[in-house]
């Protein structure tokens, strides 16, 4: 493996420059993810629309069960008011809001429940050994470089591959890796990402130095460190 190259979080001297490109990366990694974002969107709205159905048919009956409509339409206002919920919280990864926070471990299960289907399609699996630590991070840092670091990584591997992601506390450091791991006897080349383009290493560094994240990778490994958030009263929020 190649050495580790150190980017520290420092502006460049053209700041228009940077702004570009830092811009430039935010939307690939948005294009990359739409498609996760539609679905999810998609499946919250699906068991509203086969309960209107249902009560739709019950409605036209010669003698409609009123008890049965009644319940029918109780439990229609609950599963919209959840996928109203959860659509609006969905929509936090297009316009996020400043200052949040997230446990480090539901973060990454976050972006990773995004994420996870497209990359096993292309040959890759990944496992999540980050569940026992929940120190509180930057909620868009989190966002903005897990789903970044994930594609980078993947984007330019040859064979499919385990991905291994790890995390540890360091005093007021949030510690986060991500791993290339061989799967054996693979031979069939990565299916390339068919949304948008590959994402590159360039805009990684770009986007770590827009959220003050200490960054490190090589050809098989990526390392992030997140500044540790003193607790705050909101809440998480799924999705949000």
């Amino acid at each position: 493996m190649h050495a580790l190259e150190a980017v520290p979080p420092v502006s460049l001297a053209d700041d228009n420059a940077l702004s570009m490109a830092q811009e430039a990366a935010r939307y690939a990694v948005l294009r990359r993810m739409g498609s996760a974002i539609r679905h999810q969107i998609a499946g919250s709205l699906q068991p509203v629309s086969m309960i209107a159905s249902l009560v739709e048919r019950r409605v036209q009956a010669p003698a409609p069960n009123l008890e049965a409509l009644r319940r029918n339409c109780s439990e229609m206002n609950t599963l919209a008011r959840s996928a109203s919920s959860e659509c609006v919280a969905l929509m936090g990864w297009l316009a996020p809001h400043e200052g949040e926070q997230v446990a480090l471990n539901e973060g990454v299960a976050d972006c990773l429940h995004l994420l996870t289907t497209e990359l096993s399609f292309r040959g890759f699996t990944v496992v999540d050994a980050t569940q026992a630590e929940n120190a509180r991070v930057a909620r868009l840092g989190l966002r903005t470089l897990v789903p970044a670091c994930l594609m980078a990584l993947t984007d330019a591997a040859a064979t499919p591959a385990q991905v291994r992601i790890e995390a540890g506390i360091d005093g007021t450091v949030a510690n986060l890796s991500m791993s290339l791991q061989p799967t054996p006897d693979a031979e069939d080349p990565v299916q390339p990402a068919k949304a948008y383009r590959p994402l590159t290493w360039s805009d990684v560094k770009a986007l770590a130095q827009a959220e003050g994240v200490r960054l490190q990778w090589g050809p098989q490994t990526v390392r992030l460190q997140f500044d540790v958030q003193p607790a705050a009263q909101d809440a998480d929020v799924r999705w949000g």
